[in-house]
């Protein structure tokens, strides 16, 4: 029962993610989003991964290998050049 909590509470967390994502794709942008928070919050799930290997914990480390996912998804997007939307 607790490891089924630990996987809900995991993809709850990460898809969390996915609107964010959602919204960077459609803006052709990420201006609003700072390379420090994507750096801290990389490393952070970059220790939950390890942590959730090293402990042998599926329901830390799965979810935190999605979000990492989604996170270098998301810095892909910031690092690409502007789009421009305009027609003409």
């Amino acid at each position: 029962m607790i490891v089924a909590i630990g996987f809900l509470s995991g993809i709850l967390t990460t898809s969390a993610w996915l609107p964010q994502l959602w919204r960077t794709w459609h803006r052709g942008k990420a201006d609003d989003i700072s390379f420090g928070y994507l750096g801290v919050l990389g490393t952070g799930i970059v220790g939950w991964i390890v942590y959730g290997s090293a402990s042998g914990q599926p329901a830390v480390l799965v979810p935190n290998v999605a979000t990492f996912a989604l996170l270098a998804g998301l810095s892909a997007l910031k690092l690409r050049p502007r789009i421009s939307r305009r027609s003409g």
